[in-house]
This record gives C-alpha cells, sequence and structure tokens, in this order.
C-alpha cells in the first residue's frame, strides 16, 4: 500500500529512491492511457523494497492470490497505476528488478543433471538478466488455414496468478489422496475432475490472450469475448494448436530464462531454464 508523502517532513531525505530505470518487455504501446505512466525515454523508475513490502510478501494467502505482488509492485514501482493489467512478461521483469534493487544479489537455483542427477546450484546475475531481456513486438497474428487471421497477446498477471493456483490446488488434491483411504474408484472420479477442472483453465487462458479475430476478405472484425471462446470451441485441432504455440512463444519473452548448465560431477553439459515464477518470488 503507498502512502501520500508529506512534503514537510524534514525526515524525506532518508526515503528510499530510485535504484534503476527499465523499460518493460512490453515496451510503451500495449497498455491503455492510466496503466502505466513512462518517462520521456520509455522508462520506469524501480524502488528498493521497503519493510513493509517484506512483511506483506510472508503472508501465504496474500502471495498465492496475487495481491502481495500487486501490493509490492505498487509500492515499488510508482509508475505502475494498475498492476492487476499488467502482461506477465513486464510482471516477471518487474519483479526481478524489484529484488536486485533492495537486495543487489543473485538468484539461486538448484537444477538436477539429467545425465547423472547430481544437484548442481546455480546463481543467476539479476543485473545480467535486465540488461539482456527481449521485447515483444506491437503484434502477433496467428494466420489459419481457414482465412481467419486472430490477433494475440500474452498472458496477464491475473492470468497467471490463476494457473498458479490450479495448479497449488492440483497438487494439494494428489498429496491428499495419495494419504486417504479412497476406493481406486472414488479416486478415479477425483482425478477425472481434476483433469476437467485443469482443462476448463487452460481454454479460460487461451481465450483470454486472443484480442481479436478478423477475415478482411469477408469484412469480419470480432472482439466479443464470447463470440471468440465459442470460436475457440468449434475450430480444428490443428488451428488450436497454431495458436497455443505462439502464446506459448509469446509468453516466454522478456526476462532470458534459459542457460547453458555444466554438471560439477559429471560435466555433462545441457540447456536448462530458471524459474521466474512471481509467486516464488520471495
Amino acid at each position: 500500500m503507498t502512502h501520500p508523502v508529506q512534503q514537510d517532513n524534514p525526515l524525506r531525505q532518508y526515503f528510499r529512491s530510485f535504484k534503476l530505470y527499465m523499460k518493460l518487455p512490453s515496451g510503451t504501446t500495449y497498455y491503455p492511457p492510466g496503466v502505466v505512466n513512462f518517462n520521456d525515454m520509455g522508462e520506469i523508475g524501480v524502488l528498493p523494497m521497503s519493510g513493509q513490502d517484506e512483511m506483506t510478501l510472508k503472508n501465504p494467502d496474500a502471495l498465492l492470490n496475487g495481491e502481495a505482488l500487486i501490493s509490492v509492485i505498487a509500492n515499488c514501482v510508482p509508475a505502475i497505476k494498475d498492476p492487476r493489467q499488467l502482461l506477465t512478461n513486464d510482471t516477471d521483469a518487474l519483479i526481478t528488478a524489484i529484488r536486485y534493487a533492495t537486495f543487489n544479489d543473485t538468484l539461486e537455483s538448484n537444477i538436477p543433471c539429467p545425465a547423472c542427477g547430481h544437484q548442481n546450484s546455480y546463481k543467476l546475475d539479476l543485473q545480467y538478466a535486465l540488461d539482456n531481456m527481449d521485447y515483444l513486438d506491437p503484434d502477433y497474428v496467428v494466420n489459419l488455414d481457414s482465412g481467419a487471421t486472430v490477433f494475440i497477446r500474452p498472458y496477464t498477471f491475473p492470468d497467471v496468478v490463476k494457473a498458479l493456483h490450479s495448479q497449488f490446488e492440483q497438487s494439494k488434491l494428489a498429496k491428499n489422496l495419495a494419504a486417504s483411504e479412497h476406493t481406486d474408484e472414488e479416486r478415479s472420479l477425483m482425478f477425472a475432475r481434476s483433469f476437467k477442472e485443469i482443462g476448463t483453465i487452460k481454454f479460460d487462458l487461451m481465450a483470454n490472450c486472443i484480442k481479436k479475430v478478423v477475415d478482411e476478405s469477408k469484412n469480419i472484425s470480432v472482439t466479443d469475448r464470447a463470440f471468440i471462446r465459442e470460436f475457440l470451441v468449434n475450430i480444428d485441432k490443428n488451428s488450436a494448436d497454431k495458436i497455443s504455440e505462439v502464446i506459448t512463444k509469446i509468453n516466454q519473452i522478456g526476462i532470458k530464462r534459459s542457460f547453458t548448465a555444466a554438471c560439477e560431477k559429471c560435466k555433462h553439459e545441457w540447456e536448462s531454464e530458471i524459474d521466474f515464477n512471481p509467486v516464488n518470488f520471495s
């Protein structure tokens, strides 16, 4: 939560100051007015976390439903006026920048070697990750064989929180089933219900990523959410797969997630990924 600054407070000289300025992976054109206030360079300033921010991130319920991160982003990046509208690409970059501004540290990750299973500890330089971000193109389109053109955008932060919450619930269900005395039939029914819920969430996320469907030859341009959802239900699998592939690709743009890892024990090398899941930020 941000608080109004009293201009006559003699202690203002000790307040937090901006540690860095950054561009967003989405650039300056993805959001409507009122969501982000960029400076003349197309950048936004990042403050380190306050003690209150750190306490906010220790609330597991607020962290899981996204409210903790929304509060921290609003408090540490005052140029962000509506964090709920942020794309996941920008959220990952901002959380990384806030962590770097606060701790000036690296992101540590333990990764097992796929060849021998040895647990390797790696440290990712956060400044390097911020300095080497990729940026989104202004538009992403999928041209279907039917003649329709589908305009795609990445996930928003609420989309990601919804998916992560679903994963958490499914994981909890699996653990409960393994430890319970349910019959095999009851377990099968519960797993079937769980998979159905996962399928519904994946469909919702996919539908949310479609901005519009256009066919200029027929003077069609549709943005209505109900029409788009019905469109997704009724197109063929190959068309749906093409859309899904582009969505997956553009959601990876921004902070560089992959790096070449080498096993300390057997020297095997492979391409690995760092988890920038914002819910794991703390």
